[in-house]
């Protein structure tokens, strides 16, 4: 047979697609990697129809497919490799401290008679995972397991969006999880002083996370109810309803001070917010960027990227989730 001559043919590179269907849209990134570095290879965000937006797990997953398939097309995305977000309300997360040692076997049956405590539905209906989470160097005391369950239906009804869209679900992640690698992407190899906190602005709602050490430590609903973005009273609200609840984090003893305010979601674009939230609180604040130290595939315009970025954190995180 022919010899392959090295160094004439690039490595391929190994891309993945992160889709985020959220309550009224659907987000995917398509990212690749070579020789260590990640590329935005593309990016797209398909409104789903009205009758959709209340309840998409109601609705039949075909309903969706369409709609993911034209995202797929705007974005021209190659990836086949795909990495999809379970929605925070759908999904049962526990930390649990196992003895160090056990054996798979064991740590499943120990995750298993745990799970039975704590889900209140029948172990049958449900989807359940474990990870270790860190490995105690000298395998004495505790290690830490996360233990993540979900209904078996709806982890079906985000697999078969995916298939029938044509792409291979390699993981279902869970959407707090992503969070934290799109925050971690945009603030890779700087020194941080102290935990992150999160301000993502949703259709309905303002969720605070604050991420520290790879974790989502703390979860609030900041309660501003519907204002119009932009305007000043808005603004003005979220200001303080910010002050507010990073007030009671700091006092919940939840040890953990906020070195960085990163402002996500589509309000977060508007960069007077940013000025005026790090001038209130003294706290530094960027707009979420999740590709600020990526390459850029040549076809993606820089403006409209920085416009679109604080969007798409979460998207982002889940295609970094397939680089495992």
């Amino acid at each position: 047979g022919k010899t392959k001559v090295p160094g004439l043919f690039p490595q391929t590179r190994q891309r993945c697609v992160g889709v985020q269907i959220g309550q009224q849209s659907i987000k995917l990134v398509e990212l690749s990697r070579s020789q260590g570095r990640f590329k935005l290879q593309s990016y797209a965000m398909e409104p789903l129809p009205a009758e959709l937006v209340n309840d998409q797990t109601g609705a039949e997953a075909k309903s969706v497919v369409p709609v993911l398939l034209r995202a797929l097309e705007k974005a021209q995305v190659i990836a086949r490799d795909a990495i999809i977000a379970m929605p925070d309300g759908q999904v049962i997360c526990k930390s649990l401290e196992v003895e160090a040692g056990l054996s798979e076997v064991e740590l499943e049956l120990h995750v298993r008679f745990e799970a039975e405590q704590y889900i209140p539905y029948a172990l049958d209906d449900m989807a359940l995972d474990f990870e270790l989470q860190d490995h105690p160097s000298n395998h004495t005391g505790p290690a830490r397991v996360l233990m993540v369950a979900c209904r078996q239906e709806a982890l079906e009804w985000h697999c078969s969006v995916l298939t029938g869209a044509g792409l291979v679900p390699r993981v279902v992640a869970v959407q707090a999880h992503a969070l934290v690698r799109g925050v971690e992407a945009m603030t890779a190899g700087q020194a941080l002083n102290g935990a992150v906190a999160v301000v993502d602005f949703a259709p309905h709602t303002i969720l605070l996370s604050i991420v520290q050490q790879g974790q989502v430590i703390y979860v609030r609903e900041l309660l501003c109810g519907q204002a119009t973005a932009g305007a000043q009273a808005f603004e003005t609200t979220i200001v303080e309803e910010l002050e507010r609840e990073l007030g009671l984090f700091a006092d919940s003893g939840v040890d953990g001070r906020i070195g960085l305010i990163v402002l996500a979601g589509e309000a977060a674009m508007d960069p007077l917010l940013a000025q005026r939230v790090e001038s209130r609180l003294g706290t530094p604040t960027r707009i979420a960027n999740p590709f600020a130290l990526m390459d850029l595939d040549p076809s993606l315009t820089p403006e409209a990227l920085l416009c679109d970025a604080p969007v798409l954190l979460t998207a982002c995180g889940l295609a970094l989730r397939g680089f495992d």
